[in-house]
């Protein structure tokens, strides 16, 4: 049998007898020729019988004969990599395109860059040109319902409602507000010649409302800075919110102030934080005497600092062209010091006494007050939104807070940007930081609630024993004085749930006096593990901030037998110099063991030795030297044990002498050693024998009350 095929289909079968098929046969030649007829014919095999076994046999036609062309693969190859030149061509010519105006783009940007003082490189010149097509992108405005405004009854339950369902209520209303409006632009913010002068590339000045120089020689984008005009309460105060100077612009800052007759600049944010640059430094210290910026001299004058603030005084001098005195201004600059970037300030009354400072100095006559932070929207949008909402809640007794928030962002973009908030290129989004969208937010509503709680409850020095008196008097018959009604509206203040997860841990709730004290984990002190001991970092201790806002204080506990060790590698790892302990010596839950040795003791690898003690009317002081082993580092530490705290519970001292000579005592030996850690302050697991002298050390330093403007 005998089968011929071609390259697709079966073409022919010839069957005989295979006896007369051999290579020489007169039959073979002529099938032969027949197939080299067939152009379309590749191959050809005949299998030959033997009996019962099949012998294969193949022709040398099986290389291909005269193929058709379209099996010429040869030539779709050829036409693949055609393509394929083709399209690498085409790519090449494109970046070269692009490499030739690149080139072009960045000739151009250097030469205004240098007109503005700013050094521009290839890199910067491709990177504010991203930035430029980035913040060209149109987003659609929300329309921002009309919500009714809050009473000043009901601050506390909208606030607590809203902080329902990890702030869920807070979360919904702040994604109401709306980030365009149709009837703004920012075109100036975005021409080339002033992409250099904006910190952020997203947070821009709109045109509508922005600040307006004067032009220099005619110069394009001479007249632009990032700054706008915002309207307070009932317009009857002006601000003007810009972001803070950068190097290159800081003519320009001083030349706005001298323009638009500026006496007053609330400055809330640092130089510098967390290791990233906020803000230039446009004035001079008392070392530096006085800087020049352009046409303009900034000498110091004064400068007065208060634990959450500083006011520095500073002159303005600008030179004049035709002949004349130079002319002069008095500018002051309230600069507050302890609003973090990324974050809101833990407690509102800081920022309300800020506030309140900053409305004692202000009048119509000193002109628009300058608020800067970084970017001038986020730390600056809430201090302007909640100056405006607590003079409406004080006239009217009630408060829109996201109506007044929309009227603020169609003046300036971002005001209460309530998102983590000043960075490097742009502002977060909510949903990059789950939970952190809406701090600022949220901190407008609680410092409105606790204003409306509390009021004013700055005290003048001179008349503190008359207020006191008067809040312990019950008038009409009532059960309870004024004090205890304070009392119980502190009680009631809503704080947001802080985690003390490590503390009540089971590995560590022995060694803990009570289950009600435990410290908070964001602030409690960690002591460093020993290799081969689990959860050796726990002692009942947290830091406490002092009156400059530092963590100046340790709280603590007596120590337990178990938790002596833990006290002293405390004491030598946190550099503790002062004790001061308020408990009775004895056994018992309510007084304290002996902590220290009558003459030395070793406790692992720290080593205490008793020194000397003195008696004092109120106090006992003694002297301890602790060495740590490890490191060969000696300590000299003085212990203040207070004498006269009644054992009873819930008593005070009847007398504040003794007290308040602990006090000045305590701060005497701290300020006379060096690099000295934290006050230590230790007492039974009774959290009340703490406080009151914490507080006296914290927050009521009898002489720098007076000092500082003499009101607590």
């Amino acid at each position: 049998m005998i089968e011929l095929f071609n390259t697709d289909t079966f073409i022919a079968e010839i069957q005989t007898e295979p006896a007369i098929w051999n290579y020489t046969s007169d039959a073979y030649i002529k099938l032969i020729q027949k197939i080299k007829a067939q152009e379309k014919i590749c191959g050809m095999f005949h299998i030959m019988g033997v009996g019962n076994t099949l012998l294969p046999a193949y022709s040398s036609y099986f290389g291909a004969l005269n193929p058709g062309p379209h099996v010429l693969h040869a030539a779709e190859s050829s036409q693949v990599f055609a393509v394929i030149l083709q399209v690498l061509c085409a790519l090449i010519l494109v970046v070269l395109v692009l490499l030739a105006a690149l080139c072009f783009l960045q000739r151009y940007t250097k030469q205004v860059a240098e007109a503005q003082g700013v050094e521009m490189t290839l890199t910067n010149t491709f990177r504010h040109l991203c930035r430029s097509f980035r913040g060209r992108h149109v987003l659609v405005s929300s329309n921002p319902p009309d919500m009714t405004p809050i009473s000043k009854s009901d601050l506390t339950a909208a606030y607590v409602e809203r902080h329902k369902d990890s702030d869920y209520g807070f979360q919904h209303e702040f994604e109401l507000l709306p980030d365009r409006f149709p009837d703004r632009s920012t075109r100036h913010s975005e021409v080339r010649e002033n992409l250099y002068k904006n910190r952020y590339p997203d947070i821009k000045a709109y045109d509508q409302t922005r600040i307006h120089l004067s032009q220099i020689d005619s110069l394009v984008g001479s007249d632009y800075i990032n700054a706008n005009y915002v309207i307070g309460y009932k317009e009857r105060k002006k601000f003007i919110c810009a972001q803070g100077p950068m190097d290159n612009t800081v003519c320009d800052f001083w030349r706005m102030i001298w323009e638009q007759h500026l006496e007053l600049i609330l400055m809330l944010t640092n130089l510098e934080e967390y290791s990233k640059t906020k803000c230039a430094k446009y004035w001079p210290d008392d070392s530096e005497g006085e800087k020049f910026f352009g046409d303009f001299t900034v000498a110091h004058v004064e400068e007065k600092r208060y634990s959450d603030y500083i006011i520095r005084e500073l002159k303005l001098c600008r030179a004049c062209r035709n002949g004349k005195e130079m002319e002069q201004r008095r500018i002051v600059q309230y600069h507050f010091l302890v609003w973090k970037d990324f974050m809101a300030p833990e407690h509102p009354a800081g920022i309300l006494k800020f506030i309140k400072r900053v409305n004692e100095a202000y009048s119509l006559e000193k002109g628009p007050i300058l608020v800067h932070c970084s970017a001038g929207v986020g730390r600056t949008g809430t201090l302007v939104a909640l100056d405006s909402l607590l003079q409406q809640l004080s006239e009217e007794g009630q408060v829109s807070i996201f109506n007044t928030v929309c009227d603020l962002r169609h003046q300036r973009n971002f005001l209460v940007q309530s998102l983590i908030q000043e960075h490097q290129t742009a502002p977060l989004k909510a949903k990059d930081y789950p939970g952190q969208g809406q701090k600022q937010y949220i901190f407008i509503y609680r410092a409105l609630m606790e204003s409306a709680l509390f009021g004013n409850t700055e005290i003048k020095v001179s008349e503190l024993k008359m207020y006191i008196d008067k809040l312990k008097k019950r008038e009409n018959g009532r059960e309870r004085c004024k004090m205890e009604d304070d009392f119980e509206k502190i009680k009631s203040v809503v704080e947001a749930n802080k985690s003390c997860s490590v503390g009540d841990g089971e590995e560590n709730k022995p060694k803990n006096r009570c289950d009600l004290v435990i410290p908070y984990d964001r602030n409690r002190v960690i002591l460093t593990p020993i290799p081969g001991r689990e959860h050796s970092t726990y002692i009942n201790a947290s830091f406490i901030e002092g009156y400059d806002n530092s963590e100046s204080f340790i709280i603590t506990q007596d120590p337990l037998e178990s938790t002596i060790e833990d006290f002293w590698r405390m004491v030598s790892e946190q550099n503790i110099t002062t004790l001061v302990m308020l408990s009775d010596l004895g056994d018992g839950a309510k007084k304290c063991l002996r902590y220290w040795p009558d003459d030395e003791a070793s406790y692992n690898h720290i080593h205490v030795k008793y020194i000397q003690s003195d008696c004092c009317p109120y106090y006992t002081r003694r002297e301890l030297n602790v060495t740590n082993k490890k490191t060969d580092e000696n300590l000299l530490v003085t212990q203040f044990q207070y004498n006269g705290w009644p054992t009873v519970e819930g008593e005070v001292p009847e007398v504040t002498r003794g007290l308040i000579e602990l006090v000045d005592q305590t701060q005497n030996h701290q300020e006379s050693i060096e690099g000295s850690g934290p006050i230590t302050v230790h007492c039974s697991f009774r959290a009340q024998l703490v406080l009151p002298p914490s507080l006296a050390y914290a927050k009521h330093p009898p002489i720098k009350v007076v000092l500082e403007g003499g009101e607590i």
